[in-house]
């Protein structure tokens, strides 16, 4: 049987009314089988200077040795298991429903937070009053080696490489992300019972908040997902992506944006060419996994294209990372 985020969790002392212990921070991860990768991810919250001020909230429906590496290893964590399988932004969403801090972060379990972290995003919420910010996304060094490591790495954050420019921005990387609590709630309420990142990011723009980037915010990425299985989520993705933003629309509209779909690949490889090239790091493997890449893009833009003439299918079902 699951819990209810918003009355307790299943490991950590006994809370009281958040108005009376709400911690500055809360950091909320995400996890569906990551027993092999969650303990790095945590240990290096715990050791972040300044981790009295944060609460760490993970939301897991393993079945793996997750729950149980946690309750071991890392008891101070708000550990919220839920039996039913859930996918990644049903677990965002539940993780934000029980998060009690100002400042609402979302990172994977494959993120690995550097040391200064959390300093830097106080100073970041303190400095900024924009109400998302967002940081960098570095490859991990144990999978430096591995060029389909690189090419999955490069397709989905090779434009959050760093060095990345300070300043506004149109896109945030999923995986290093943080809110100011009132983009997330009204009043007690949590505004996205399932939380899908593009789409929260856009409602935030829509009300006239500019998405921040900062490059001191650094996590390094350390998913271990067979090459196989990242390309077949990114068509889930794509279908995803494609099914939820049409559903309203009338089929006009549909079938003009199917009609661009075939475009995709060409497009995002170009944005992506544009940022990764200025940063002057990993020329070579940018160009050794160009035909990845487009293997890459090419399967999300067939979601696409499939998400706007038949909407998400089981797509969004199957997303766990």
């Amino acid at each position: 049987m699951g819990v209810d985020p918003t009355v307790g969790e299943t490991s950590g002392p006994a809370r009281t009314p958040r108005a009376l212990t709400a911690p500055l921070v809360s950091v909320v991860v995400a996890a569906h089988d990551a027993a092999s990768v969650i303990g790095e991810c945590l240990a290096a919250l715990r050791a972040q200077e300044g981790s009295e001020r944060a609460e760490v909230v993970v939301a897991d429906s393993s079945t793996d040795g997750t729950a149980d590496l946690i309750r071991r290893l890392f008891p101070e964590t708000r550990l919220l298991h839920f039996d039913e399988v859930l996918t990644i932004a049903e677990l965002r969403g539940r993780g934000i429903a029980a998060a009690r801090g100002e400042i609402i972060a979302i990172l994977d379990p494959f993120s690995i937070a550097d040391a200064d972290w959390l300093s830097e995003l106080l100073r970041a919420h303190r400095d900024r009053p924009n109400l998302v910010i967002g940081g960098a996304v570095e490859l991990h060094p144990t999978q430096e080696r591995s060029l389909l490591a690189w090419a999955a790495y490069i397709n989905e954050y090779g434009m959050f490489m760093p060095p990345v420019k300070e300043g506004e921005t149109e896109i945030l990387a999923g995986s290093n992300v943080s809110y100011k609590r009132k983009a997330l709630f009204d009043g007690a309420r949590p505004r996205y019972p399932v939380f899908w990142k593009t789409f929260a990011n856009w409602e935030v723009e829509a009300a006239d908040s500019r998405l921040w980037l900062s490059p001191k915010l650094v996590v390094k990425l350390k998913k271990q997902v067979p090459f196989l299985d990242f390309l077949k989520t990114r068509y889930d993705h794509g279908r995803c992506f494609a099914g939820m933003r049409v559903a309203r629309d009338a089929t006009w509209e549909r079938a003009r944006r199917a009609l661009t779909a075939p475009l995709v690949p060409a497009v995002l490889l170009w944005r992506w060419a544009a940022v990764y090239w200025v940063k002057r790091r990993r020329r070579g493997l940018f160009l050794l996994t160009l035909p990845l890449q487009m293997a890459l893009f090419a399967v999300w833009s067939w979601g696409e294209l499939l998400g706007y003439l038949r909407g998400p299918g089981p797509c969004c079902a199957r997303l766990f990372y």
